[in-house]
């Protein structure tokens, strides 16, 4: 093991722990030449740190980190940032491979049916929810069932007065698809079957807000009758890990009851397939629903 240097301590020598002469003030070694080879040799054997240059214990030699804290941070930020690129390398290659899967099959399938201007309709990859039904957990109910309570609570006290944030989204807000833009957004979500449902979780992204808007529109309901009727839409079964209102049919609240964002968010292809559509006439397009690399 490596002796550390006290603070205020002569600099000593990596290799032979002797302190380091005046004349090699501010080096790591100290000058003598079997110190420098062992040196080389230990670097061409990569048994040195790589954030510090240290020689390493026999402890240390896994991870190639010496046991000081900056480098144990500065290692564990390396190694988070490779996980980081090599996920997104493989997202990016599984999206390439989507993208692909569904241009063969729009281009096969607009030649069996004989179209003769496929770009007549334009490819669109959305998501795919994939995951199985599941009953739904006593545990989960229980959850929610607090989570809702506390906003009821929460809005039966005076809103605050909306950050300017707040009040730039309300002079903005996110115009209305038209009418029949609408109705293929609809079909392509049914396609997808509800990968933005996937972070409801317990929550279903209800907040506040939403309580306050579903109570303006129901006065005649008391805070138990706002509870009830939002328990009274949970259903047996759920998607595994989505939304607790995420069932086989589609998400089990009406769109009063729903969160501001459920009933104004779009995906990435569906938000640049409307900047791309015509605002009358027909609509069309080829929707394809993708998940890891598979069509």
């Amino acid at each position: 093991m490596i002796e550390k240097a006290v603070a205020g301590a002569t600099p000593a020598c990596w290799i032979c722990q002797a302190p380091i002469p005046s004349n090699h003030a501010g080096d790591k070694l100290c000058g003598r030449r079997e110190c420098a080879w062992d040196y080389r040799l230990l670097q061409q054997r990569q048994k040195l740190c790589r954030v510090c240059g240290r020689p390493l214990s026999l402890a240390e030699l896994p991870a190639r980190l010496c046991a000081t804290l900056d480098c144990q941070r500065a290692g564990l930020a390396d190694f988070s940032r490779q996980v980081a690129e090599r996920k997104q390398a493989r997202t990016k290659a599984l999206i390439e491979q989507e993208i692909a899967q569904a241009t063969q099959l729009h281009q096969q399938l607009m030649s069996d049916f004989g179209f003769g201007k496929p770009e007549a309709f334009p490819l669109v990859v959305v998501p795919a929810f994939t995951a199985k039904l599941v009953n739904l957990p006593q545990r989960r109910r229980r959850a929610f069932r607090d989570h809702v309570t506390a906003l009821i609570a929460q809005s039966a006290e005076p809103a605050k007065t909306p950050s300017a944030r707040n009040r730039q989204n309300e002079s903005s807000p996110v115009p209305e698809p038209a009418s029949n833009v609408r109705a293929v957004l609809g079909m392509a979500c049914s396609c997808c079957k509800g990968r933005c449902c996937e972070s409801g979780g317990d929550h279903a992204y209800l907040d506040v807000e939403t309580l306050r808007r579903y109570r303006t529109a129901h006065p005649e309901q008391r805070p138990r009758d706002v509870l009830a009727a939002y328990l009274d839409r949970l259903g047996p079964r759920t998607y595994e890990g989505s939304c607790i209102f995420h069932q086989g049919d589609g998400c089990a609240l009406s769109r009063d009851m729903r969160a501001e964002i459920c009933n104004r968010h779009y995906c990435k292809a569906l938000l640049s397939f409307q900047q791309n559509a015509p605002a009358v006439g027909t609509v069309s397009a080829f929707f394809a629903a993708a998940d890891l690399g598979a069509v």
